[in-house]
Parts: structure tokens; C-alpha cells; sequence
């Protein structure tokens, strides 16, 4: 049996719809409650917040706070933990095994010491646990705050789009089957304790705005073009090398898919 907390998040919907197809047995436990008395199974710790620079509170009870809950009041058979490659962002090296460098006085630091702190409770809890360390999801998440669902539906009601970062920025995106498949495969089986998932490669903004214009023909306004973000390049060769994983999004391909799924809204 699965549970998964954050079942009406994005990832956790499809989660849910992918054990549906598949006659799955799972439990979906009604928000704010974290104690039970039967054995949980599987659990998958979905909950998250991506507006934690908004709703501080909100991000620390969804990204670490209602997690020593679940963790110390039920029985599971393994628990699976949703982390981020965002901790990688101020080093050199993307390796799991790398330090992680932290600053509680940057701003941008908050949610990376929540995931890190989660971590280091699961470590610590002696519990069977695994960690996925995701880069930016890409799917139809359509309430998301991030980036790309923002530019797709400004240039699809508003008929243009801000770029408040250099076009050169870069960014990791990984295709939400990718998430799906790899998060079934590692509750399955899987040797390690944590593991990158990400394409390993970056796509530049100006990529991903010249592709939204092409589908939208939106107008396009440049801001802040000083500031350049480059996401480091994400390690994966863990988990390469115990599943073939191979990453799935095509992205001349799948994002005009994206763009027509926002369309219909």
C-alpha cells in the first residue's frame, strides 16, 4: 500500500492518477492529519509549498515542520521524501555525497535549509527513507507560482511576458513521468539513500521564451537583464547507473504539448 501526503499538490495528483490506472492500493489522509494507527505502507511526502518567500509559516510547516509527524507517529514500511537539487545552487559540485552550502542570512537560503533540515531528520530518525532530489518539474501545474507556468499564462491572457532574469539564465527541467516512474521504481527497489533526479543538462530562458512567443505570439519585455542565474549542472549518474535512466523531455516537443494543455483552460 502507498500514502501520500500532498495528494492535491501537483505531483502528488499524479501520483495518485498513476496508482489509479494501475489498480493500486492508497490511502490519502485528509490535510492536517499525521497520526494513525494502521501501518502506512509506503509513504511518499508530496507536501510542499512554492510560495514559502510569501507564507513563511506555510513553508515551514509543508516543507519540514508536519514531516516529524508523520515520521514519529506512524508505522511505515519506507518513506520517501521529495527534496530539491535547489540545495546544489551555491557549489561547485552536484554530487549527492557533496557539502551543502547554507546561509540563514540569504534570503533565497530559507527553503534550501528547510529541505536540508528535513534530510537530516530522516537520516537521523533511524526510519528505512529514501530522498529525491528534484530540479524544476515541467508539466501542466497549472496554479503554480514558477516560472514557466507563469510565462505561459501571462503570454496566453495577458499576450505578453516580463523576463525579470538575463535570457542567458539557465535552468535543469525534468519531465513530471520522469518523476513519477523514478519515484515508483526507488520505492520499489533501489540500493541508495538519495539520489538527483534531473536532466543533467540546462535550458536557457531565451530557449523557452523564443518557444512561447512561436505557439502565443506574445510580445516579449526584457528586465534586469544584469542579472544572470545559472542553475549548476546537475550530477546524475547515480541514478544512471542503477535504473538506465535516460531523461524523457524533448523540449521543441513538449512544451508546444505544455502550451495548447494551458490553452484549454
Amino acid at each position: 500500500m502507498y500514502t501520500i501526503f500532498g495528494s492535491k499538490g501537483f505531483i502528488g495528483n499524479e501520483l495518485v492518477l498513476y496508482l489509479k490506472r494501475r489498480r493500486k492500493k492508497f490511502f490519502l489522509p485528509k490535510k492536517n492529519k499525521y497520526k494513525f494507527k494502521k501501518n502506512l505502507g509506503t509513504v511518499i511526502y508530496c507536501v510542499g509549498s512554492d510560495d514559502w518567500q510569501k507564507k513563511v509559516e506555510k513553508g515551514f510547516f509543508s516543507n519540514l515542520g508536519h514531516l516529524q509527524k508523520v515520521i514519529f507517529n506512524n508505522e511505515f514500511k519506507s518513506l520517501i521524501f521529495l527534496s530539491t537539487t535547489r540545495l546544489y545552487i551555491n557549489s561547485d559540485k552536484t554530487l549527492e555525497n557533496n557539502d551543502i552550502k547554507l546561509n540563514p542570512n540569504v534570503y533565497n537560503d530559507y527553503y534550501n535549509i528547510l529541505k536540508i533540515a528535513s534530510e537530516s531528520l530522516l537520516y537521523n530518525s533511524k526510519k528505512k527513507i529514501k530522498i529525491l532530489r528534484l530540479s524544476n518539474v515541467f508539466g501542466f501545474n497549472s496554479k503554480s507560482p514558477l516560472l514557466l507556468p507563469n510565462l505561459i499564462r501571462n503570454a496566453l491572457k495577458k499576450g505578453k511576458i516580463e523576463i525579470r532574469v538575463n535570457l542567458n539564465s539557465t535552468k535543469d527541467y525534468i519531465h513530471i513521468d520522469d518523476v513519477i516512474k523514478m519515484i515508483m521504481k526507488i520505492s520499489s527497489n533501489s540500493k541508495e539513500k538519495v539520489y538527483n533526479l534531473a536532466a543533467g543538462k540546462n535550458i536557457k530562458i531565451k530557449d523557452l521564451a523564443d518557444i512561447i512567443q512561436k505557439y502565443t505570439k506574445c510580445k516579449i519585455f526584457l528586465k534586469n537583464q544584469n542579472k544572470i542565474i545559472q542553475e549548476p549542472k546537475i550530477n546524475i549518474n547515480k541514478i544512471k547507473k542503477e535504473f538506465g535512466f535516460k531523461p524523457k523531455l524533448n523540449l521543441k516537443v513538449d512544451l508546444p504539448k505544455l502550451i495548447k494543455k494551458f490553452s484549454e483552460l
